[in-house]
């Protein structure tokens, strides 16, 4: 708490009234209140009545990797990694609109979904803008990713913060950098980078819900989702199968643009680098990975980390 003095100043900086007036008023404050408050705690009701706030604002804001699904007031300040385009689909009742925003700390990254009216909050913010987030809702999405959503009461505004967002950590909804891993030192949770070649390849098709991303269920010729209810699905691409390391073999996911991604590379026999989360398959018990990301061997970059 600041000291009386700096109270009175603070008041006067703020007012036209003078250090004596403001004194008088406190010893006003103080006989009304039967002297039961301090002469601090007195100066704050003063300057509470007089318009201003004196009492320090804490900042509540959480750091991205300490945002877990479930949560119903999430306020983050990050920095825009990259703003998506406005995505529009058809859905019962009429047609809805969707912008998903890459927001990064030093701590991670994670997707922010505006949906509809909450679309207007991002106008005039770009890539590189710092910005704060407050009264967002976390949520796990279809990968069992967390993601922070905007409701009807959450804000957004730009502020002038320098918000450093270390390379490795500018992954879509993961909170660490990859550790590079052989296949057969991989253990369950980890976010890893590995070397590895795809052996085999499947492809398969699943519909999720345009507005929160969730699998539908068909019924009848109808799809239907278990908060949206009836719904046009989104027609998704999945593909799945083992990669080889030399030293083990997993098996491995792709959803969406990551799997087009993969597919566009050529990827049987061919090594590649792979970032994803490793977890346990619920029905099967094995250990499989979840790509996140792909990229070409780098022999240059491979040398370095032999030599470092």
């Amino acid at each position: 708490m600041n000291s009386l003095p700096e109270l009175i100043d603070k008041i006067a900086e703020r007012t036209n009234l003078s250090k004596e007036d403001i004194e008088k008023k406190i010893e006003e404050k103080l006989v009304e209140l039967s002297y039961l408050v301090s002469k601090e705690g007195a100066a704050y009701i003063v300057a509470k009545e007089l318009g201003i706030d004196l009492l320090e604002k804490k900042d509540r804001s959480l750091k991205i990797k300490n945002i877990i699904p479930g949560m119903s007031k999430v306020d983050i300040d990050g920095k825009i990694l990259k703003i998506s385009d406005v995505k529009e689909f058809e859905r019962e009742g009429g047609m809805g609109k969707v912008v998903s925003i890459l927001l990064g700390d030093e701590t991670g990254s994670v997707r922010v979904v505006c949906w509809d009216a909450n679309i207007s909050k991002l106008s005039g913010l770009k890539e590189g803008d710092s910005i704060r987030i407050t009264n967002a809702y976390s949520r796990t999405n279809i990968f069992g990713n967390v993601e922070v959503h905007l409701g009807e009461n959450s804000s957004i505004e730009k502020i002038e913060k320098a918000i450093e967002v270390p390379e490795n950590l500018a992954r879509e909804g993961l909170s660490s950098g990859p550790k590079r891993k052989r296949l057969d030192k991989v253990r369950d949770g980890e976010f890893i980078e590995t070397k590895a070649t795809i052996v085999s390849i499947l492809e398969n098709k699943f519909y999720s819900c345009p507005e929160c991303n969730s699998r539908v269920e068909k019924i009848s010729d109808d799809f239907f989702c278990k908060d949206h209810g009836k719904v046009k699905p989104v027609e998704n691409l999945m593909i799945s199968g083992y990669m080889d390391d030399g030293f083990g073999a997993v098996r491995y996911l792709a959803f969406r643009e990551i799997a087009e991604k993969i597919l566009s590379m050529n990827p049987l026999g061919r090594e590649l680098i792979f970032v994803g989360r490793v977890r346990k398959n619920r029905l099967y018990g094995n250990l499989e990975i979840n790509i996140r990301d792909v990229f070409p061997l780098n022999i240059e970059e491979e040398i370095k980390k032999l030599c470092g």
